[in-house]
């Protein structure tokens, strides 16, 4: 356990640090964790930040920056004086940087932490939260207040090529962040989204979910509880209608809550009813009705059920912030794809390749409905890498059943344990991979990327889709997969 050096109360806000100021971020090639450091180098600090690898798609936009960077963790890249170091929640009390800040009593703080004081604002913070949709909503509020000249301030744990940046500090008060349940930082372990003061929040879905942290979903229920019984009167928490545990927790939070609650969803009992919705390739269209705003139509340039109330939750947010009903419904319809959620990295001679965040069982059978609504006529490649945490553990091994049965082949990646896994029963890719082709979907398992690719080069035709699967970098298979399909055309 950490010594009494390390507490929230003892964190060192960066109003003590003066412009020009040495900050150090240990693990700084996290999307989150690179943007801030960027963030701040810009606003004339002298930062610097260390990391096992720096991976794509941070290592580029790291390197591209005046952030020094120190490959590797050791007690010298904090040698010289420091006026700030900023811990990474991947970082355990025991790691050699972090002994030396006990060692020297160096100042201390974490992201949400400092993403708290240099981009949350105190007049209007847009939250979104839940398993699923986060970063893709979060992205669709901004782009959307953005449109409407309102300069939010904005931090999105993904990369949004309409936006350019992930990390903002905008010139008015509303500021747009998305808010992860998973834990702080190791001598808090809180919810991130427990820093951010809420005004307007989204609770888009309640999942069990980061089983390394959490041991059931009593635990994921607890903590939605606390941040949606912390928001002060006259907050708002906007919430899922077609998610039964959230409905199921509403009832609760209704009796001891002090702020206003919006349900949207195709639930019937909706406050905020989607309904008529088309899609017609990666588009779509739908109609939301609601007490006060009657039938409006929505353009929506991204496909699925699931982004429909993304994008829904994300109007009814500018709704709340004050925005006019047009404003808020034209400025979804220009709305840019945040990277690697149904991204398109090749359309060429009949093959189409996508890459796709999804991990989670529930998020992985969305995205492959979701791109077999839009191919219906193609041949359905769905493959996969059980990478985060809670997707390589046996907790999930049956549910993942269900997404595959709707793709014609299946490719699983095999897991390799880690020393976060030690004790802990890991996901058989080989049995998962038998019940899914007992379901009718062929499915085959391989060790790696290079196998994978090798088999899928061989095998895509010129009338087939293939969506990658992975939180990680997969070892590079999307783009030894764009670089394949165009050499063989």
């Amino acid at each position: 356990m950490p010594k009494d050096y390390f507490s929230i109360e003892d964190m060192t806000p960066l109003s003590k640090v003066p412009i020009g100021g040495r900050i150090h971020f240990i693990g700084v090639c996290g999307v989150a964790m690179g943007q801030l450091a960027v963030s701040l180098a810009d606003k004339g600090y002298q930062v610097s930040g260390s990391d096992k690898e720096f991976y794509e798609p941070m290592g580029s936009f790291l390197k591209n920056s005046s952030v020094t960077l120190l490959k590797g963790y050791g007690a010298e890249n904090l040698s010289a004086p420091v006026d700030l170091v900023v811990i990474g929640n991947a970082i355990s009390y025991g790691h050699p940087e972090v002994d030396v800040i006990e060692q020297k009593r160096l100042p201390y703080t974490c992201f949400p932490r400092l993403l708290r004081e240099t981009v949350i604002s105190d007049e209007c913070s847009i939250v979104l939260c839940g398993t699923h949709g986060k970063s893709t909503t979060t992205a669709m509020v901004t782009s959307i207040l953005k449109r409407a000249q309102k300069d939010p301030s904005y931090f999105i744990g993904a990369v949004s090529e309409e936006l350019g940046v992930s990390l903002y500090a905008g010139s008015s008060k509303v500021s747009v962040v998305e808010g992860d349940e998973y834990d702080d930082v190791f001598f808090s372990k809180r919810s991130k989204f427990m820093h951010y003061d809420p005004t307007i929040c989204v609770i888009n879905a309640v999942e069990f979910d980061h089983a390394d942290l959490y041991e059931d979903i009593s635990y994921i229920d607890a903590t939605f509880t606390k941040l949606v019984t912390s928001l002060p009167e006259g907050a708002v928490a906007i919430c899922s209608a077609d998610d039964p545990h959230v409905l199921e927790l509403l009832e609760d939070w209704k009796k001891s809550a002090k702020c206003r609650f919006i349900t949207f969803g195709e639930n019937e009992n909706a406050d905020f009813q989607i309904q008529g919705r088309k899609q017609s390739g990666l588009s779509q269209q739908f109609d939301f009705v609601s007490e006060k705003h009657g039938k409006q139509r929505v353009q929506l340039p991204v496909a699925g059920l699931y982004n429909a109330r993304n994008a829904l939750a994300a109007i009814i947010c500018c709704l709340e912030y004050g925005l006019s009903l047009e404003e808020a419904v034209s400025g979804i319809s220009g709305f840019g794809q945040v990277r690697r959620r149904q991204e398109i990295r090749y359309n060429d001679h009949g093959t189409v390749l996508i890459e796709d965040f999804a991990h989670h069982p529930t998020a992985v059978a969305l995205t492959i409905e979701l791109i077999r609504d839009a191919y219906p006529e193609k041949k359905l490649w769905a493959v996969f890498e059980p990478r985060s945490n809670t997707s390589r553990r046996k907790v999930f091994q049956h549910e993942y059943i269900r997404g595959f049965q709707i793709a014609d082949r299946a490719v699983l990646c095999d897991v390799t344990a880690r020393a976060v896994d030690e004790g802990q029963e890991l996901i058989d890719i080989n049995t998962l991979a038998n019940e899914i082709s007992e379901t009718g979907t062929d499915c085959i398992a391989l060790a790696d990327a290079e196998r994978i690719a090798a088999h899928l080069l061989q095998e895509v035709g010129t009338n087939d889709v293939v969506v990658v699967m992975s939180n990680g970098s997969f070892g590079g298979l999307v783009a030894k997969l764009e670089d394949g399909f165009k050499k063989r055309t």
